[in-house]
């Protein structure tokens, strides 16, 4: 008898089923965080640390390399549209909210760098460090605020600021790799690199706005064709920016906030975008719990603790010195503070790609963000939540 057309036993599943049962278990811990009264995301963070090495161990460091093109993808998407929601015009109509973001970028940065260096973290990695915080999490953000059904002030604030401290974190970062190409001895590289990064994102981003505004005199974007359109227009923005070798965040980024600069009317989304996005959400924090273990948590927790510490300090009181400037009151400044908390896949992606590079260094730096992304993707959606009702701009029936 062929014993070979019967299944194998015990069976062979195989990754894909690991990969879909953890999607499953990913998605019901967000909704019983929901049921809960907590953003779903903050299940999602636990989901994803609960299956990485943490806990169960289907996921290792490996399934980050295998599966980095999902999570660009997902970046790709929802900085995109994170820029389309930015009207520049707005900087110009009030100062106050740009001078908001450079106080509160400037101040996370400098007291999370200073606070790191008098404790003896090492210049370098406190800057790295520092480098990192000014970051707040677009993926945690643009969801709690969708979940939320979110609209006003202080949202249209938290996603402006949200946008300006992803780009500034980026750059703070390349600059910081551009100094370690000089120290190992690349002095022309460590001008020329970062100058490349910057000068190359914006002439992406300029032709991903070209792109897109040549597809919508073809396609309806609110259409299923829009949908299929934008997801295939990204794909392909992912690939040649991996490929170019240039940040994949920064030019979805100017793509979308140029896309608005010169149509400054909604730009309407297809209804099935939610359903995808979610889905990417999902994947992207099952996959980010991958890289973490008990033992790198453990190795950079005391400088986690003092970040977290420092950058939150930073935050608010770059909030409070211009917030009432910009139209804020108090109370609204001080739950925007507490909403710019949140800090997740795009650190971890960013440390990723300085250990590529610098694998010793990198493995220093670590450690401390993972800490710092376990404590701020978990609590901070929850901040981020709390700010949205705290200012009576969630519309999902929740008082303060």
């Amino acid at each position: 008898m062929d014993l070979s057309v019967w299944p194998d036993w015990p069976l062979r599943l195989g990754a894909l089923f690991h990969v879909g049962l953890a999607l499953v278990l990913t998605a019901v811990a967000g909704e019983a965080c929901r049921r809960a009264g907590l953003p779903r995301v903050s299940g999602y963070a636990a989901a994803g640390l609960l299956l990485g090495p943490l806990l169960l161990g289907w996921f290792d460091a490996s399934a980050l390399v295998t599966y980095r093109g999902v999570l660009d993808l997902c970046l790709v998407l929802l900085l995109f549209e994170l820029g389309i929601r930015l009207d520049l015009r707005w900087f110009g109509a009030n100062p106050w909210v740009l001078a908001t973001s450079l106080a509160e970028i400037a101040f996370s940065f400098l007291l999370t760098f200073f606070a790191l260096w008098a404790i003896g973290s090492g210049t370098v990695l406190a800057l790295a460090i520092a480098a990192v915080a000014v970051g707040t999490s677009p993926i945690v953000v643009m969801r709690v605020a969708t979940e939320q059904r979110a609209s006003g002030q202080l949202t249209d604030r938290l996603l402006a600021l949200c946008a300006l401290n992803v780009a500034a974190s980026v750059i703070l970062l390349k600059l910081l790799v551009g100094g370690l190409h000089g120290t190992h001895g690349g002095g022309l590289v460590a001008l020329l690199h970062p100058l490349y990064l910057l000068v190359g994102s914006i002439i992406a981003g300029v032709l991903i706005a070209a792109a897109y505004a040549a597809l919508r005199k073809i396609v309806d974007p609110a259409s299923e064709q829009g949908l299929v359109a934008i997801v295939a227009l990204m794909l392909v923005a992912t690939a040649v920016l991996t490929s170019l070798r240039l940040p994949v965040v920064l030019a979805p980024l100017i793509g979308g906030a140029l896309i608005k600069w010169f149509d400054p009317r909604p730009h309407l989304w297809p209804t099935q975008f939610g359903s995808v996005g979610g889905i990417l959400v999902i994947v992207a924090f099952m996959l980010a719990g991958s890289m973490s273990s008990m033992g790198q948590i453990a190795a950079g927790a005391a400088l986690a603790g003092v970040a977290i510490l420092a950058r939150g300090l930073g935050k608010l009181a770059g909030v409070l010195t211009f917030g009432t400037r910009s139209g804020l009151d108090r109370r609204k400044s001080i739950a925007l503070g507490v909403a710019l908390m949140p800090l997740s896949v795009l650190a971890l992606l960013q440390v990723e790609d300085v250990r590529l590079l610098y694998p010793e260094f990198g493995e220093r730096l670590q450690p401390v963000v993972l800490g710092m992304t376990l404590v701020l993707g978990l609590l901070g959606a929850i901040g981020t939540r709390w700010a949205l009702v705290y200012s009576r701009e969630a519309r999902t029936g929740d008082t303060p």
